[in-house]
């Protein structure tokens, strides 16, 4: 169920958020877009969110560190993290798990990945 559940796409390329908006509204989910980390933290003090889809390499500053604030927010009910990146090296996915991601896909993904993730992401709560 994908009813009132809001996502932040925090994304530089603007293929990839248009993809990431036409699919994510496609299947009923609301969502705000952010393309450097400032955006996304000014996004996430204004709004709750279920989920970040978040790209590794953002302009002004590493999507990891923004994970890492994410994790250590001491709000509850901050949202989970989604890293969506080209960095598909073992480092990498491990930085993006040791910093709060719960999934790591890599580019190009599938529309069904994302949309699979996303889905299950949004109802871990």
């Amino acid at each position: 169920m994908t009813e009132n559940k809001r996502l932040l796409i925090a994304e530089d390329d603007a293929a990839i958020v248009k993809l990431e908006q036409t699919l994510l509204a496609s299947a009923g989910y609301d969502f705000d877009a952010a393309g450097t980390v400032a955006e996304a933290v000014t996004a996430l003090k204004s709004r709750t969110y279920h989920a970040v889809p978040l790209d590794a390499g953002l302009p002004d500053e590493s999507g990891f560190a923004l994970g890492e604030r994410i994790r250590r927010d001491p709000e509850p009910g901050h949202p989970n993290v989604i890293f969506l990146t080209a960095r598909a090296d073992a480092a990498s996915t491990r930085e993006g798990f040791s910093v709060g991601g719960v999934f790591y896909l890599t580019k190009p993904f599938s529309k069904a990945k994302l949309l699979d993730v996303v889905m299950a992401v949004t109802e871990m709560g």
